[in-house]
């Protein structure tokens, strides 16, 4: 029978809702109980996607917005973050990485290598290099490549015997490298000390070992961001008076310069003359309408932006010069972070100068005072679904967990640079965070990223409970429940890469331009095509494509040139539909949701559901072998949240009343599954336990070729294998 006659019968067939009204319609909870993996065959098994060990095409290089080994071939990573286990519980992590379809991962900082009663920072640890050492070594074992930083400004810690100047007790000292040269100093010997170790487990010096795919010079810090403590301010002041004198000579000089119809914005006892002072506009003041309010400004502080662009390019250039020098031959990216408003593009000039762009990014990331924002049962969220988070016209980029993270993130990427998202999450306690996984991963290969890692791999095992942070991936079982099925579509590229619909094109001079970095196309269009930052030498004209025909603003549906992504923000529901990877994710009780093989109509309000094809390169139609992934959110038992009386920019603040105990709840999603394939009459069903075992058959019908599978509040299941047999 040809294909179209089983497109016909399905079609058909989906016109039909018998036995649906049946089916409970009230969430139905069961408690999560992970079983450990013997690391057998299975379908969640990914590993044949990760060629092991690391290393065997050379060292990774760029070749135009591209990742590809030093032979030729081509790479894209797929991963999450993690930490160092002890050995027992490593072995076993690293295993299950592979088996989950991760191909790197990445350490942001490298604190644990000092020892913690040493003077200086080169007083190292042997157990902390050992650890390092030994975790290399065993990535390299399975094929799994590494992201190292060196340095995390925000809480590495210098030294009383560093001698840094202001810091006679030692501490943390963010932004210091940009602007104290002893800081400074003391980093690039850090990166050369780390980078010319020798690994007794692998032989091997760490720039000399493949297995470092990628360095970072620094995770998120920029002058541009945040608040500058003393005693750096009083030095970066003094730098910005030498600056001046350098352009202007004089108070004279400088008056001329920055009046405004004869007006000087300089108070009383301002100046670049010997004793005098000259305040710095807190990062937070750089937005249009600033300016609008205070036009004398302008002068002022576009010298300020030019001087930190400055200041920045200066330490990224000798940075590279260290790294390099240290035997570093694999690409190198700057830092992940941004500035206040439009000064994050003077930021993205100096990263477009390194081989690829890193970024990272949050949605609804937890709120609160000190530590309060680390645990759930402590922090302020905002419980707003992502999918759901498409403005009509927005056109300016909304930075830390206020903006939609996959049309943000699609905005930063620098065209002509290869993109890594080398931090990312839907973040706990939102309701709503299992949509991120599916999300990322398929935009991310429609807007052609070259990897993508999920913050983090934090726990060796799956913990009892929700938390008790808002980033590990085991203390959100609905995130990393997804792994296997976002892994093949990512590694499979399932998903095809877009063409560029539009470009936000700056040059030298209209970078530093007061004006909101505003985006040629609404953001959305980033959920069409490709979107970027293109740095010209020049001026020309920007790519700028015309969208109308996959971008409704009064419906707030946007469809991907290439045909296989639609979403749609009104209802809050994303569809994937590609040959092999077929996926709903979202709100799924709205509506019936007809994909080009998969059918599903289902009672729950939200969830996320994949149809995958696993049996070679068939697609979903033809393939002998299948996975359905069915994952609903998860809460604690006695779980209770509160929306409280506090308002910001986002809406209503909540937080949880009760973050509850152990056992974590899983929602089961049910519903009527209806799959259009070629073998539907002969196969067979079962449920599946987290490694992959079948737990037990379950019912499953077949008529002109399409099979229909009832998943049931009582199969306790988020995995269903259904095979010919």
């Amino acid at each position: 029978m040809g294909i179209a006659f089983y497109l016909l019968a399905f079609l058909a067939l989906f016109t039909l809702a018998a036995g649906y009204s049946q089916l409970e319609t009230r969430p139905s909870w069961f408690a999560f109980q992970p079983s450990k993996d013997d690391f057998q065959p299975s379908a969640l098994d990914c590993s044949g996607l990760i060629e092991a060990p690391t290393g065997k095409h050379g060292f990774l290089t760029v070749r135009g917005d591209r990742f590809v080994f030093q032979d030729g071939t081509p790479v894209r990573f797929f991963g999450a973050q993690m930490n160092i286990f002890q050995r027992p519980q490593l072995d076993y992590a690293i295993q299950r990485m592979r088996r989950q379809g991760i191909n790197i991962t990445r350490l942001h900082g490298l604190e644990f290598l000092n020892d913690r009663a040493g003077k200086t920072a080169f007083d190292y640890s042997a157990s902390g290099w050992d650890r390092l050492d030994y975790l290399i070594h065993k990535l390299c074992e399975n094929g799994i490549y590494i992201i190292l930083d060196v340095s995390y400004p925000l809480t590495f810690q210098f030294k009383p015997g560093d001698n840094v100047p202001g810091l006679p007790e030692g501490g943390p000292a963010s932004h210091s490298q940009f602007i104290n040269e002893r800081a400074k100093a003391i980093l690039h010997q850090r990166m050369r000390d780390v980078f010319t170790h020798l690994n007794p487990y692998t032989k091997k010096r760490y720039a000399e070992d493949p297995t470092i795919a990628m360095v970072e010079v620094l995770n998120e810090d920029s002058l541009f961001w945040g608040t500058i403590a003393e005693p750096f301010r009083t030095e970066l002041m003094q730098k910005f008076q030498q600056w001046l004198r350098k352009k202007y000579r004089d108070n004279a000089g400088l008056i001329k310069a920055w009046s405004v119809d004869g007006r000087s914005v300089l108070a009383e006892g301002e100046g670049i003359e010997p004793g005098q002072k000259l305040a710095l506009y807190p990062n937070a003041g750089f937005t249009e309408r600033a300016l609008k309010d205070n036009p004398e400004r302008l002068r002022r502080g576009l010298d300020q932006l030019r001087f930190y662009y400055e200041l920045e390019e200066a330490f990224w250039s000798e940075s590279r010069k260290v790294l390099r020098a240290a035997g570093v031959r694999v690409p190198i990216a700057g830092t992940n972070w941004q500035g206040h408003g439009f000064p994050t593009r003077i930021h993205m000039l100096t990263q477009s100068r390194f081989d690829y762009i890193d970024r990272h990014g949050y949605w609804d990331h937890p709120q609160g005072e000190g530590n309060m924002k680390w645990r759930i049962e402590t922090a302020n969220f905002h419980n707003l679904p992502m999918v759901k988070a498409v403005h009509p016209s927005q056109d300016i980029i909304q930075y830390l967990g206020v903006g939609n993270l996959v049309t943000e993130k699609a905005w930063e990427q620098v065209l002509g640079r290869p993109m890594t998202i080398s931090e990312w999450n839907t973040c706990l306690p939102n309701e709503y965070s299992l949509e991120g996984t599916g999300l990322m991963t398929a935009y991310g290969l429609m807007q052609g990223w070259d990897g993508s890692m999920q913050f983090g791999y934090f726990s060796p095992d799956f913990r009892v409970a929700l938390g008790s942070g808002s980033f590990d991936l085991f203390g959100n079982p609905p995130q990393i429940l997804q792994f296997p099925a976002a892994a093949m579509m990512w590694h499979r590229q399932d998903v095809r890469e877009a063409p560029l619909v539009a470009e936000s094109l700056y040059t030298p001079d209209t970078v530093f331009e007061w004006s909101e970095d505003r985006k040629p196309l609404p953001l959305a269009a980033a959920l069409v095509g490709k979107v970027g930052y293109r740095f010209v030498p020049q001026p020309r004209k920007p790519v700028v494509q015309d969208i109308a025909k996959y971008w409704e603003p009064n419906k707030l549906r946007a469809r991907s040139l290439t045909g296989e992504l639609s979403w749609d923000a009104r209802y809050g529901v994303v569809h994937v539909d590609t040959p092999r990877s077929q996926a709903i994710i979202g709100f799924l009780s709205t509506q019936g949701h007809i994909l080009r093989d998969v059918r599903l109509m289902s009672p729950n309000r939200f969830g996320a559901v994949y149809v995958t094809a696993i049996s070679g390169q068939e697609p979903v139609a033809t393939a002998r072998r299948l996975l359905v992934t069915a994952v609903g959110p998860a809460r604690n038992t006695g779980m209770e949240y509160e929306k409280t009386e506090k308002l910001s920019r986002m809406g209503p603040v909540w937080r949880l009343k009760s973050a509850g105990k152990g056992p974590a709840l899983l929602e089961a999603i049910t519903g009527e599954l209806r799959i259009r394939n070629v073998h539907a009459a002969s196969m067979k069903a079962w449920t599946l336990d987290v490694t992959g075992k079948r737990r037990a058959q379950v019912p499953v019908a077949a008529e002109q070729g399409v099979l229909r599978l009832t998943m049931r509040p009582e199969h306790e299941a988020v995995y269903y294998e259904l095979a010919l047999e």
